[in-house]
């Protein structure tokens, strides 16, 4: 009779595919929301954020400095 496969053999080979493919995962799907895409014909090029991105953080930043500086949170 074979061996059962234990749940920790799976997690840690599934663990290792994932490591092994960058081009999967959830930090690659966040950045690319988040980024401008990728120029294909200058792989060494930075990304920058995109206008929705830039304007939700200085919206959320601006009502948590209101909100700490009318409730003398500090």
């Amino acid at each position: 009779m074979s061996n059962p496969i234990s749940s920790e053999s799976v997690y840690g080979i599934l663990r290792e595919y994932l490591r092994d493919r960058p081009d999967l995962g959830i930090r690659k799907a966040v950045w690319d929301s988040v980024l401008e895409p990728l120029n294909p014909f200058n792989s060494k090029a930075t990304r920058v954020p995109r206008r929705w991105f830039v304007l939700f953080v200085l919206l959320a930043g601006t009502l948590l400095g209101c909100f700490i500086y009318f409730n003398d949170l500090i």
